[in-house]
């Protein structure tokens, strides 16, 4: 016996923190239900969930195309993102919403938290009987989802840690009779994905970045210290990056914040000053100059330093996540699978939603060298494929 065909209403919402991509889901997405009957009209919902709790959507069929493909290349979420985490029986009052005008498919652009969030929702649908395809379009610049190859999102930032670091460097070359010590402090949560990026395009031992601290790894002082000390001896200069929540061997956040509002409502706790005490720490023990730059969320959402490939595959994200619902699928994520061979390619692979929340996928000893401080080998042919076209190096005189 055919199944009829579910017929209703889609909505598209984002969540979390912003990337350079994030509308590229949203708009091939849009894109690909727009291309269909049985989705009888594309809303997108302000502020992620919020939006659906309170009614607050846009009909985005409506938009002109020259507008959608202005904002697929436009960064930040074009909808407005949100962490908001649902509240006991919020779950219930977002089927409410979806039954009250008719909302038969439901696309969330986000990460980790996302995907618990639509646990709950289509977990709520089936328990109400409520016919709803739930897909999951993963987005994190921290790279740090399970059961996925890599994150839209992480390419981008990964571009951003690369020729930023290099363009720091050369800075610091010059100005080293002055400003001997640059320390850059990027994002990336528990793990270190985007840390390990910023040594993608280092040649050499003297090249930068000379030292990378990771949450992965414990942070010791009088180490750090040593090795400051031995770089500046054998190259002159020192360029660190570290991630913003590089721990003790007590898993105390070097740069923890003590005052105000600490943690989001996932409880992800917020940190402040890592690279600024790392500056004290080398000019209370060495007596030299150590500056620090920090460009916060500048680096998850720059358009100056884009992977096409991110773009590319962002886009055909929401293209897959509409397709399968269309078939029928729900609860799942659109997951990349890199395929074998020299040639850089992946395909698109539905993972069930289960498998993602409240898990992270740290850096693997494969990729980074513990006790050398540096990246391995095996991360550069993982992740240079990730940053688009080829990068041209930077010109230096030698004496």
């Amino acid at each position: 016996m055919k199944t009829k065909p579910l017929i209703g209403k889609a909505v598209i919402a984002q969540s979390g923190g912003c990337t350079a991509v994030i509308n590229q889901s949203l708009v091939g997405a849009l894109e690909a239900a727009r291309r269909t009957r049985q989705i009888t009209h594309v809303w997108g919902s302000w502020h992620g969930i919020e939006g659906i709790l309170n009614d607050s959507f846009i009909d985005l069929k409506t938009k002109s195309p020259r507008l959608i493909r202005d904002i697929a290349n436009s960064p930040s979420a074009a909808l407005g993102s949100s962490r908001y985490k649902l509240k006991e029986g919020e779950a219930s009052r977002v089927i409410a919403q979806f039954k009250k005008h008719n909302i038969r498919y439901f696309f969330m652009i986000g990460g980790n938290d996302t995907a618990s969030t639509l646990l709950r929702i289509a977990n709520a649908a089936e328990k109400e009987s409520y016919a709803l395809k739930v897909i999951h379009i993963p987005k994190t610049i921290d790279n740090d989802l399970m059961e996925t190859d890599h994150c839209p999102g992480y390419g981008s930032n990964a571009r951003f840690a690369a020729i930023t670091t290099q363009e720091a460097s050369l800075d610091t070359k010059a100005m080293q009779r002055v400003d001997p010590v640059k320390i850059i402090e990027l994002m990336g949560r528990n793990s270190g994905w985007i840390v390990a990026a910023s040594a993608l395009l280092k040649k050499s031992d003297a090249d930068a970045p000379h030292i990378l601290l990771i949450p992965e790894v414990p942070f010791e002082e009088s180490k750090f210290i040593k090795q400051v000390k031995q770089t500046l001896s054998r190259i002159g200069y020192c360029i660190i990056v570290i991630s913003e929540t590089i721990r003790d061997a007590q898993g105390n956040r070097i740069g923890s914040k003590t005052n105000g509002i600490t943690s989001d409502p996932f409880g992800h706790q917020y940190v402040e000053g890592t690279a600024a005490r790392l500056a004290s720490m080398i000019e209370k023990h060495l007596s030299i100059r150590a500056r620090f730059d920090k460009p916060g969320t500048i680096q998850r959402m720059s358009m100056a330093y884009i992977s096409a490939t991110d773009q590319q595959e962002a886009f055909q994200a929401g293209i897959h996540a509409v397709k399968w619902s269309l078939k029928g699928m729900s609860k799942v994520m659109v997951g990349f699978k890199r395929k074998p061979g020299k040639k850089y390619a992946i395909s698109y692979e539905p993972v069930p939603l289960e498998k993602i929340p409240n898990q992270e996928r740290y850096l693997p000893e494969e990729f980074f060298d513990a006790e050398k401080g540096m990246i391995r080998s095996a991360f550069k042919r993982y992740a240079l494929p990730l940053l688009g076209k080829a990068i041209k190096s930077f010109a230096a005189l030698k004496s």
